[in-house]
C-alpha cells in the first residue's frame, strides 16, 4: 500500500536533499541467571513470523560490542557521493498560483525503488518530512504473514529509537526541575526499587551519565536478549547491585536507559509510558503508540519473526519497547528542531545540548544525550531487535525521515543508508 500526501510548501523554503544514514547496533551483553517468564499474550494479535528464513539479530549484531557503528565504519553498496547531488526542485510541482506540492512522479518512483530493494516476504514503511511538514508516507508488505496489509499508521517496534523518546522526556524533566543532569540519583533508584544493597559507583549515577552511555555499565547482552532477567526492573535491580564502573567512558548498554525509565518513574509518581504519553506524545497528536510485550501484536501494528522463549521486550522497557510508525518517528525528532514551526518538547537551548555529551564548544560528534550525531550535522537514532531494523534521521538540509523494517533484509541497519540514498538518487533519475 502507498499513500502520497500533497502539501502546501513555501516554496522560499528549504526543499528535499539527499538521504544519508548510518547505523548503531541496538544490542548489549553480559547474562545472569534468572528464569524466563513463560511467554504471555495479553492483546491484538499473537505475533508470527513475516519473513520464513529471517536473520536472528538479538541486539547485538552491528557492532557485537554493542556500540554505534559510526559512518567511517559502514561501506555503503553505493559509488561515494551516488545519489548525494540532487536538485531539490524536482521534488516539487509549482502550479500558476504559487502552490509547490510534493511530485508525485518522484515519490511513485522512490517507492518503486525502495521496494525492490527491500521488498519480499516482510513489511516496512517510509516518512519524509520537510521543513515539519510531513511530505509523504508508504507502506508495503502484510501487518504479520498472510495478513492485512500495513497501513501508512501502523506501527513497527522501532528498538532503540526508544532512547530517544525516553531521552526527550528526562531532558523535559530537568527543565522543569524535576532532575538534574549533574547530580547523583543512584540513591533515587535504590529506593525506588527497594534495593536492599546498591554498587557502591552506583551511588554517584547521574542522568547525564545515563542518558550518555557513560555510567559504566556492563554490555549485559545475556541480561535483556538471552533470558537472563524478567522484566526491566529485574535488570535493573541486578545492574545497579553489580559491576558499575565509575567515571567510565562510553560504553553503549541498555541498563542505561533501562534504569533511565525507571528513574523518570522514580521522579514523577507516574509510570513511565504515561509520562511519556502525557509529555511528548499527546502534545504531538500522537495517538497509540505504546510499550508491547515480545510476543503482542495489536490490530494496527506490524508482527515480526521471533523466536520461541523470548522476553526483550519486557526487559528492554524504556530502552527500546516502543511501536511507532514512521511518521509517529519524524513528528518526535521534528519536536526538538527549533527550525520549523510547531509544538516544541524542550526549550531551543536544551535541544542543542542533546546533541553533546558535554558541550565543549566543538561541533557535535558521536552520541550525545540520547541523540546519535552523523556527518553532515545530521542527527537521529537507529534501532535493532530481532528481525526489526528502524531509522530516524534528521538533516541539516530540512529533511527528517524514518524507514522501519520488519523482516530478515537488510542483515544490518547500516545497509539502509545507501537504499535509501540509492532509492532516492534512481527516484530522480526516473522523474527528472
Amino acid at each position: 500500500m502507498v499513500r502520497v500526501t500533497p502539501r502546501r510548501w513555501d516554496v522560499g523554503r528549504r526543499a528535499a536533499a539527499l538521504l544519508v544514514v548510518v547505523v548503531v547496533a541496538s544490542a548489549c551483553g553480559q547474562a545472569r541467571l534468572a528464569a524466563p517468564p513463560t511467554p504471555e499474550f495479553t492483546s491484538g494479535q499473537e505475533a508470527v513470523p513475516t519473513v520464513v528464513d529471517g536473520g536472528t539479530d538479538d541486539g547485538a549484531g552491528e557492532g557485537r560490542d554493542g556500540a554505534p557503528i559510526l559512518p567511517s565504519d559502514v561501506e555503503p553498496d553505493l559509488p561515494t557521493g551516488d545519489g548525494d547531488d540532487v536538485d531539490p526542485a524536482v521534488m516539487l510541482i509549482v502550479d500558476d498560483t504559487g502552490t509547490a506540492a510534493p511530485n508525485r512522479s518522484l515519490w511513485e518512483a522512490f517507492d518503486a525503488a525502495i521496494e525492490r530493494r527491500l521488498g519480499g516476504n516482510q513489511a516496512f514503511g517510509v516518512a519524509v518530512m520537510v521543513d515539519g511538514e510531513l511530505v509523504h508516507e508508504s507502506a508495503f508488505g502484510a501487518r504479520v504473514a498472510g495478513g492485512e496489509p500495513v497501513a501508512t499508521t501502523d506501527r513497527f517496534r522501532v528498538a532503540s529509537i526508544s532512547k530517544l523518546i525516553t531521552a526527550i522526556v528526562a531532558m523535559q524533566l530537568v527543565e522543569a526541575g524535576e532532575l538534574t543532569l549533574d547530580e547523583p540519583v543512584g540513591e533515587l533508584l535504590a529506593e525506588y526499587l527497594a534495593l536492599p544493597t546498591l554498587d557502591p559507583d552506583a551511588r554517584s549515577l547521574t542522568l547525564r551519565e545515563l542518558l550518555s552511555h557513560t555510567a559504566g555499565f556492563p554490555q549485559y547482552e545475556g541480561l535483556f536478549f538471552s533470558s537472563g532477567a524478567s522484566s526491566c526492573r529485574d535488570a535493573a535491580a541486578q545492574g545497579l547491585t553489580g559491576g558499575v564502573s565509575s567515571g567510565s567512558s562510553y560504553r553503549y548498554s541498555n541498563m542505561s536507559y533501562c534504569v533511565l525509565g525507571l528513574l523518570i518513574e522514580a521522579a514523577t509518581g507516574q509510570p513511565y509510558e504515561r509520562v511519556v504519553s502525557e509529555r511528548l506524545l499527546e502534545p504531538l497528536g500522537v495517538d497509540d503508540m505504546r510499550i508491547t510485550g515480545t510476543y503482542e501484536v495489536g490490530p494496527d501494528e506490524v508482527g515480526h519473526a521471533i523466536s520461541p522463549n523470548r522476553n526483550y521486550m519486557e526487559t528492554l522497557g524504556a530502552a527500546g519497547a516502543w511501536n511507532a510508525s514512521p511518521a509517529d518517528l519524524v513528528a518526535i525528532v521534528n519536536s526538538i528542531d527549533h527550525a520549523t514551526p510547531g509544538w516544541k518538547a524542550v526549550s531551543p537551548e536544551t535541544a542543542r545540548s542533546m546533541r553533546f555529551r558535554v558541550d565543549t564548544g566543538q561541533p557535535p560528534g558521536g552520541y550525545g544525550l540520547g541523540i546519535i550525531n552523523y556527518e553532515n550535522d545530521s542527527w537521529g537514532h537507529t534501532g535493532t531487535i530481532q528481525n526489526i531494523h528502524a531509522m530516524v534521521l534528521h538533516q541539516a538540509d530540512g529533511i527528517t525521515w524514518a524507514i522501519t523494517v520488519a523482516g530478515g533484509s537488510p542483515s544490518n541497519t547500516g545497509q539502509l543508508r545507501s537504499i535509501m540514498r540509492s532509492a532516492l538518487a534512481e527516484a530522480v533519475r526516473t522523474a527528472g
